[in-house]
């Protein structure tokens, strides 16, 4: 070891991937991940800042604009990647690939020869896999424990060679309520040679993230979150919820929700005969069993869409709030 020259780790994507090894970006089905591929290698072959690069002001990424190499047998080139390479900035010429029709194509798996001859005729700063399963050999199971490991290796030899980095699309559990490592579906392998994990997820409200979940040179860097409303990604902060909150979170709206809506139900029928006292109205709620907080939020969703108002009556110590049926909501 005297003679092992030591090396502070380099980054293609400043704290998020590194340079020359694997990184994992995994998400549900509509979650993005194509979309936030392109976007990345936009950045790479344009030189510019990537949308996970949140740097302050006074900083900035200087790179050369690099080539870009991509496979996916998911998404067709003509139809949709360049349409969407195009619009998140991507310079074109730098971008390559083989077409999902080249008989060449199903030639190119983690550990065939044709592959490292691509990638020592073009040296790419970037190859992506899109999704892994396609580029898997045929006599791998990736169930079998250490399977995935001995398939990948050959991309860690071919990163400290040519000084390429890879980024392998996978699909996340069809279980709900799972994140972080039980995310990744098909193998535990995925995660344990990547040196970056990425998981991509829907917040709320059209709004989407990108969680590091795990990060072998340096502490997890934070959530992104961002929208694809023009068919590009757009910036819209940063925050330290996980994948884990963001999970949490969507299980129990999903859990709350047929719940809330019983309640907003049950109020509509209850003030069918007039108006009531918000007190009397809690009673008879909480006698169906529904909770405190499911109460509240079915009467202020019904308050906000108009459907039911509130009225004041009497004067100091004597005040008493009713709610009835907004009448100009139901005749409208």
């Amino acid at each position: 070891m005297a003679d092992v020259e030591e090396k502070e780790p380099e980054w293609l994507i400043t704290n998020y991937m590194p340079r020359s090894q694997i990184t994992a970006l995994a998400g549900d089905g509509g979650s993005g991940k194509t979309t936030v591929w392109c976007a990345i290698a936009g950045a790479i072959s344009n030189g510019n800042q990537s949308f996970l690069e949140n740097l302050p002001a006074d900083e900035f990424i200087n790179r050369e604009p690099g080539k870009v190499l991509f496979f996916s047998s998911e998404d067709s080139a003509e139809y949709t990647l360049k349409g969407r390479l195009r619009k998140n900035g991507a310079m074109l010429e730098n971008i390559l690939s083989i077409n999902l029709s080249d008989e060449r194509f199903a030639e190119i798996k983690f550990n065939s020869p044709l592959l490292e001859e691509i990638i020592a005729q073009e040296k790419p700063e970037l190859v992506i896999f899109d999704p892994i399963q396609s580029f898997i050999p045929s006599d791998i199971n990736m169930g079998q424990r250490n399977a995935m490991r001995a398939c990948l290796n050959p991309l860690i030899g071919l990163g400290e060679k040519f000084g390429t980095t890879f980024l392998i699309i996978v699909h996340t559990n069809k279980q709900s309520g799972l994140w972080g490592r039980k995310r990744i579906a098909d193998s535990a392998d995925i995660w344990d040679i990547s040196r970056s994990v990425l998981i991509a997820g829907e917040a709320a409200d059209g709004v989407r993230y990108i969680s590091q979940e795990k990060s072998n040179y340096g502490p997890q860097a934070q959530t992104v979150l961002f929208r694809l409303d023009t068919g590009k990604i757009e910036f819209q902060g940063c925050t330290d919820k996980k994948d884990k909150d963001f999970v949490v979170a969507a299980t129990a709206a999903t859990y709350q929700a047929p719940q809330r809506d019983d309640a907003k139900t049950f109020i509509l029928d209850y003030l069918e005969d007039g108006e009531k006292e918000t007190s009397e109205l809690d009673e008879m709620m909480k006698a169906q069993g529904i909770s405190g907080k499911t109460l509240e939020r079915a009467k202020a969703e019904l308050k906000k869409s108009g459907q039911i108002i509130y009225k004041r009556r009497g004067f100091g110590k004597d005040i008493k709030v009713y709610c009835k049926l907004n009448d100009n909501s139901i005749s409208s």
